[in-house]
Order: C-alpha cells, then structure tokens, then sequence
C-alpha cells in the first residue's frame, strides 16, 4: 500500500505541476523568512538565560521618592549591601556600564600595539560565582587576588595573540585617563593591567550588555568606578543578589521592606527594591517591541507562503472529490483516504524544507544584522533546528487538513462526489478570503518599504543639503582621533594624503559632523555664566563654507581669529540682525561677521541654530575629510588606505568611508532596515502574484468549457479577461482599502520621531495601488490569454 500510495502522490504532483512548484516556492521562503525573523524574536525573549543561574539571580533595583525607578544602581549599594545579612542571598555583585577603553597590549615579542575601543566591563570577585563565565585559561581566583586583573574573551584572545600564544601574564596599558581615574592618573593613561585568565565569549542576548560584544572583564580596577572616590553620587552599573535555592527574589524583597532598607544618593533616600532578573530591562528598553515587530514580521511572510501552500493542497483535495467518490464505491475507506492525502502533503513538505534549508546555507554567510551599536548575528545550527521544529508544526497542519478532507468525504454522498453536482460557491468563498489576506500582508511590506526608500532619500537630502548627492559621494571621510599619534604626525600624515593629484581640497575637523559637535553654548556677557545661551557650536577651519557649498547671505566668512558666522536658524531664534553682534566662548570674544544659511546635521532633533568659530587645528585634528576629482573616489581610497596601513600598527582597524556611507550610517533605522525590508516586500508580492496565478490558472481549467460556449455566442477577449480579473480586481481594492488606514496611522507616529518627513499624501498612496495593481493585472492577463485563445471546439470535444 505504501507504494501504492506514492505513486498516487506523485502522479498528483506532475498532473498540477506548475501550481505544485508555486506551493513548494512560497512555502520555502515563508519558512525561511519566518525562522530567520523567530531566531531574532526567540534570541531577544531568551534574554539572560543563558547564565547558568537565571533563575536564582535577582536584580537590586533603586526607586526614587515618587516610585520611579533610577537606571542603574551606585557603586555603594552592594557595598552596602554585603554587609548586611539576608538568609535569601548566597552572594551580591556590581557589574558597570560595559566602555570602550583604549589599550597598548603588550606581544609575544614584548612590544607594544595600540588597540582602540576594546568594550571593557568592570566587575567585582563575586561576578564569577553569580554568572559563572566559563573559564577557558588562568584562574579567576588568581585574578581576584589581583591589582588591575584583565579577563579576556576567547574571541579577543585569538584576535591579538592568536591560537598558539599564551596571554596569561601580558600586559595592557591604559591609553587614555578614564574619567573615573584618580587625579594622579596622566591624560594618556599609563596603567598597567595584566591579563589572568581567558573567558568563552559571553554571549549578545544579556540585560548587561545588550546585543554589545564584551572585549574584557576588569577586576579590582584602580581606575575604575568600583574604587572612585565620587561613586556614591552617580548610578554607574547594575546590582544583582544570587539568591539559595528554593528563594525568589520576591521573598528577598519582603526583608527589604520589614527592614524599610533605604540609599542615599542625590541627598535623596531611595527605597531598595528586589526583581526577578531582567524584569526592568524588559519593561524600559526597546528590546521586546523589537522582538515583537521581528515575530510579526515573520509570522506575516510564513502566513502569506501558507496560504498559498494550503489554499492550492485543499483546492486538489477538493477537485478530486470525483475520484475520491470512485474509491468509495470500490470499497476504500477513511484510513485508506488520509494516507493517500497525508502522503502528498508530506512529499511537498519534505521538498520545500529541502529547499529551505538548501536557502539557509546559502544565505549563511550574510545573516549578521547591525543597527546603530547592536549586533546579532544569527548561528546556522540553532537556525536549522528551529526550522526543524517549524517543520514539525507544518507537518502537523497537513494532518488535521488531511483529517478534516477525509472527514468533509466520508460524509458527502457518493452522487454528489462522482456526478460534480455540488455547488462550489462555499469553496470559492474560502479561497477568495485567503487571497485577500495575502493581498493585505502584501500591502503592508509595500507600503512600508517605498516609506523606508523615500524617508532615507529625505534625510539623506536634509543632511548637509547644501551639498548634492553626487558630492557627498565625492568627499572621504577619514577618522584621525588615533590617541597613539601626535597632532603633528597627523597634520603631516594628512598633508601627504592630499598631496594625491585626484584630491581637490581637503578640510581638518575635531569630530566626524555626523557624530557630534564642538560645544553647546556660548555666553552673551565675559565669565557670567547666566548670560549662557544654547547653541551648536563647531570649530572649523576658513575653507569650512567653500568645502561644504554653504553660501554666506550677508557680511562675509572667517578671517580672523575673533570672527564667527551663525546661521539662519540662530538668527530666526534670536529674532534680530546678528552682525556685530559679539559672544563669549570661556576667555574667548567672537563677532558675528557673517549669517550662512542653515547647517542640517541632525534630522531627529530640531536645530538649535549654530556658530562656527574659527581653529587652525594646530593642537588636535580627530577627523579629515578630502573632497575627491569625480569618478576617482575609489583610486584616492586605495592611496590612503595604503598611507594609513603604512604609518598606523596592524593592530588598528581602518575606517575609511564617504560623507554618503557615513550619512546611511547615521540614518541606520532608514537605510539599514530599508533593504531587509524590500525583501520581505519582494518576497510576499512574489508569493502573493503566485497564488493568484496558481488560483486563475484553477478557474480557468475549471471553466474552460464555460469560456468556450461564451466565445462561440461572440464574447471577446476583452470580456473573457474581465470575467476572471473582475474578483481578483475586487479583493486588491478591498484589501487596500483595509490596509491603507492601517499604514497610514501608523505612519503618522512614525513621524514624530523627524524634523523632516516625506510626502505621504495621496500621490504616495496612489502610486502604490496603481504599481500593485498593474503588476497583479498583468500576472492574471498572461494566464487568461492561453485559455482564451483556445479552440471552443477542441474544449467541447474533450468535454
């Protein structure tokens, strides 16, 4: 019976081949799409759960006056706190703000490289007891006993020493005061740490660090914040309690409260609160709405490829009911009938997750996501079995469809099965709804990525407007803030760069524009500071408005060391003529000797207005920017990566980018999410426009002889497209008209979050509906054009 039943199955499958292949297509990339969408939304839930703990650790919480919780804890509260005795706590620990720190590491052959940025957490000794990091090398009892002890990630571990290498006992220095560091700490560090053990990487998914790699642990830092002498009046980290077995953090805090446990901080005495951990995470930040948008995301793609999947397996089941009622009077019954059906489903199940998971090897190598600082990188084992578990829940789905087919047969009579007499109106019902939720979901992924498009086109235009497109791609952006480097060896380094014959002009900045500015205020009146008044200030050099294409609209740019030029924005805020008019920045005195027009560097806050002072950057140079002959933008990159590989160490990562890229990277919601988005919006229209085509290409074969007889009596082509199109057309207009509300108001708080916003009016909606709409019409015209150029005698023959 088995190969009986396979090869009923197959036949099956050649006999509907097309409509199989469109089945098995949209249901692969559905799943591929919905797993890769729940391992985001599985990995963000699954927060913290990857300490072997979890479930003993509590967070201490601090809660102001008015009940509001405060965002981290001071250094002195699990100080504090351990010298009290609680029966619910095993241990107390203080975790800091993971920062990025600045390290000359020493190597195997006992120099020095500079490595930037390392993302250090500074912990106490009882960190390893609470979270219990995997100890790869050393001992982490010997790092407690330890001065400035460093943990290494096994991931930093082989970037700098490499596999063979023993870092146990090499040595870090600090490169840069921290600002927690004693007063007798020089500007450039000097610290001496020593590293003591190796750690496996903690994982992306942890309240600590959220989606943020750890470089390094710091134990028993003198620089740090556990041992500053000021940290009993800020909230520098998290406080957590591991808790004895079988004690809850809710019992940990009933002793708070019978002992009315309170802390000083900001001359206020906060309440000490006990949670379950992670439990303030959840609720401030944005990590479950981005687990939730990714799941409904996901669960929308899956949906559309299933109904596609289902809407085509129940229509065949359906459509055999002919040969369904021919069994029954052959004496087959209910079992034989499901397996027959299950055995189809389970063929077409099995081919579209071969392919699914054919996708996700090939897909491997691209699935890591970065938005502003956030990381997550997706592992293709656990990838793969979750999709196995997806595969599980599909399958189950065949079944109770099969079941319920068998079900609707064993109880229509066998007159009506073989003889087709049946009215089909309640199917036609059923896969019309079907096809107008794909249409709506479709809708939805359109909509919101020609938003995404045109909203990164507008930010992308605001900022910085005075320059086109084309030029924001012409200038190269090259940081310089390398602490290891004097001002002088970068002013020389720089000039050299220039001197390519491709670059036009270049321009010296303290910072990248796109990632901060110079200063917040200036005063009206010398060493008053109420007089201060906020402003955007920038240190720029003469050749500023030249570079940038900013035009002066009345008096005249930088000349000298006392000039200053405001913008437009700053007068219309000051509402008076500016010219003349003279403003302190500390002991310095400015006069306003030029209004330009706006400076846009920020398109989520409203503009303050700006002032831009004059500096030759004699005693600091953090950024460069080179502005490039057109077209050789590439051949001035390759010589300066060459310069800069040249005179920096190994060690240092360059960065090298146009004013453009550095642009998209600023407006990461926009132009990060815009592409992933258009995927998704491909592939729904693309499963969408399929199941249309597999459900016309069903009506016609249905009514070819309905087709036949109207043409025979003078119906047109023109009337027999109208004939199919008409529903198809009906449901994209209705689905819209449900749709479009919905992306509308959800738009509108979209943005509020911009000082500029594309035209979202009614051309922006039109233009959408018509686009859809001449691509679902033309996908339904290439069907109906085979039936309707059929000979009405051939089809009445063969009726």
């Amino acid at each position: 019976m088995i190969i009986h039943y396979l090869k009923a199955a197959f036949r099956n499958l050649l006999k509907y081949k097309t409509q199989n292949i469109i089945s098995i297509i949209g249901l692969s990339v559905g799943i591929l799409c919905f797993s890769i969408c729940l391992y985001c939304s599985r990995y963000i839930n699954s927060t913290d759960k990857c300490f072997t703990h979890w479930e003993r650790i509590a967070d201490i919480n601090l809660y102001t006056p008015a009940e509001e919780p405060y965002s981290g804890t001071p250094a002195t509260l699990f100080e504090s706190l351990r010298q009290l005795q609680f029966q619910e706590v095993e241990a107390f620990t203080f975790v800091a703000y993971p920062r990025p720190r600045s390290y000359n590491v020493e190597t195997i052959d006992k120099e020095e490289l500079p490595y930037e940025d390392l993302y250090a957490m500074e912990v106490d000794t009882a960190y390893h007891s609470v979270f219990t990091p995997e100890v790869l090398q050393g001992s982490w009892a010997v790092a407690s006993q330890t001065p400035n002890a460093v943990i290494l990630t096994r991931s930093l571990a082989h970037k700098i020493f490499g596999l063979r290498e023993n870092p146990i006992g090499k040595r870090l220095t600090l490169a840069q005061r921290l600002f927690s560091s004693p007063d007798t700490t020089p500007r450039t560090g000097g610290t001496i740490y020593t590293i003591q053990a190796i750690i496996e990487d903690i994982p992306l998914n942890t309240s600590l660090s959220f989606l943020q790699k750890i470089d390094m642990l710091i134990l028993n830092d003198s620089e740090g914040l556990i041992q500053f002498d000021g940290r009993d009046s800020m909230t520098g980290g998290l406080t957590f309690a591991l808790l004895r077995p079988g004690k809850t953090s809710a019992q940990l805090e009933a002793s708070f409260r019978t002992m009315d446990l309170k802390h000083t901080i900001f001359n206020e005495k906060n309440t000490v609160s006990a949670s379950n951990f992670g439990k303030l995470f959840r609720e401030k930040s944005v990590a479950p709405y981005f687990a939730g948008i990714t799941f409904i995301v996901g669960l929308l793609i899956l949906l559309t490829g299933l109904l596609n999947f289902f809407h085509f397996l129940t229509g065949s089941y359906l459509n055999r009911s002919h040969e369904f009622g021919i069994r029954k009077v052959n004496g087959s019954n209910g079992k034989q009938l499901f397996w027959l059906l299950f055995t189809q489903a389970i063929i077409i199940s099995f081919i579209a997750f071969l392919l699914t998971f054919c996708l996700i090897e090939i897909f491997n190598p691209y699935l890591s996501f970065s938005l502003f600082d956030f990381t997550l990188v997706i592992e293709r084992d656990s990838l793969l079995i979750q999709t196995i578990e997806y595969m599980a829940g599909i399958i189950l789905l065949c079944l109770l469809l099969c079941l319920f087919t068998v079900w609707r047969m064993r109880y229509a009579s066998i007159q009506s099965s073989i003889y087709k007499n049946k009215s089909k109106r309640h199917k036609q019902k059923i896969r019309n709804c079907l096809l107008g939720i794909q249409f709506f979901i479709c809708w939805l992924f359109i909509v919101f990525t020609v938003a995404l498009y045109l909203q990164a086109d507008k930010t992308g235009s605001t900022l910085f407007n005075t320059l086109t497109e084309k030029e924001k791609s012409e200038i190269i952006s090259i940081p310089m803030d390398y602490r290891f480097l004097k001002n002088d060896e970068k002013l020389a380094l720089i000039e050299r760069i220039s001197q390519h014959p491709d670059v036009k002009d270049k321009m010296l900045t303290d910072i990248n524009y796109l990632k901060g500015i110079s200063g917040t205020s200036m005063q009206t009146e010398k060493d008053n500071r109420e007089s201060s008044l906020e402003v955007n200030i920038m240190n720029v050099p003469n050749n500023f408005f030249e570079f940038m294409n900013i035009p002066i609209f009345s008096g005249h740019a930088l000349k000298t060391n006392s000039d200053m030029v405001a913008d437009r924005k700053l007068v219309e805020r000051m509402k008076k003529d500016l010219l003349g008019t003279t403003l302190y920045n500390y002991q310095d005195s400015y006069t306003v000797c030029g209004i330009c027009s706006d400076f846009v560097a920020d398109t989520y806050n409203q503009s303050q207005g700006f002032v831009f002072l004059p500096c030759d950057f004699k005693y600091y140079v953090g950024h460069c920017y080179l502005k490039c002959v057109p077209g050789k933008v590439e051949v001035v990159k390759a010589f300066v990566k060459k310069m800069l590989e040249e005179n920096l160490p190994p060690s240092i990562q360059l960065h090298i980018s146009t004013l453009l890229e550095d642009i998209h990277q600023a407006q990461a919601i926009e132009n990060n999410m815009k592409g992933i988005i258009l995927f998704f919006s491909f592939v729904s229209l693309i499963i969408t426009l399929l199941g249309v085509y597999s459900a016309i290409t069903l009506d016609t074969e249905r009514r070819q002889k309905e087709v036949a007889i109207r043409k025979v009596n003078g119906a047109g082509l023109k009337q027999i497209i109208i004939l199919f199109a008409r529903t198809y057309i009906y449901q994209l207009v209705l689905s819209a008209a449900i749709a479009f509300p919905l992306c509308y108001a959800i738009l509108q708080l979209w943005k509020s979050m911009y000082i500029v916003f594309f035209n979202d009016g009614l051309l922006f909606w039109i233009s959408i509906f018509i686009i859809v709409a001449v691509i679902t019409t033309l996908t339904i015209i290439f069907r109906i054009l085979k039936i309707a150029r059929t000979n009405p005698a051939e089809v009445i023959k063969n009726e």
